[in-house]
């Protein structure tokens, strides 16, 4: 049992550090396309950066997310959700105004730990004694 819950803690900080990677390339592209490229921003995103226009458009949108409600970010809610749900995440923490301000309050830092150690045992092998699927005695 312990080592699910460090398997978990260390997929919550994993999930920390996405969310943050997120915002900076936001960052980053936000700055870009007001600075550096204002005119031929699809052009830039598919030749410059190698990324579609949407993929910088969500990112965008994230940073400009989390620079209105900051705590979205320790919510453990992974990236995909809160961009699929951004409209409705908005519109909620609009309508409660103490969620709102819940949200909307600066964090003063963000503690990520995930130290986890993986031993032998529990690593994959290529000796044809793959488990997934079924259990160790050939049950299904």
């Amino acid at each position: 049992m312990y080592y699910v819950f460090r398997l978990l803690a260390s997929a919550a900080a994993c999930l920390k550090v996405q969310l943050l990677t997120y915002l900076e390339k936001g960052s980053l592209y936000r700055y870009i396309k007001e600075t550096a490229y204002p005119e031929n921003w699809i052009d830039v995103c598919r030749q410059e950066l190698r990324v579609t226009p949407q993929t910088v458009t969500k990112d965008i949108q994230f940073f400009e997310l989390v620079g209105t409600y900051p705590r979205i970010i320790i919510c453990e809610i992974p990236f995909k959700t809160i961009m699929f749900c951004r409209n409705e995440i908005i519109d909620v923490l609009m309508r409660d105004i103490n969620l709102g301000l819940r949200f909307a309050a600066p964090l003063s830092e963000i503690q990520i730990t995930g130290n986890i150690f993986f031993g032998q045992g529990c690593l994959p092998t290529n000796d044809g004694t793959a488990t997934v699927g079924r259990k160790p005695n050939g049950d299904e």
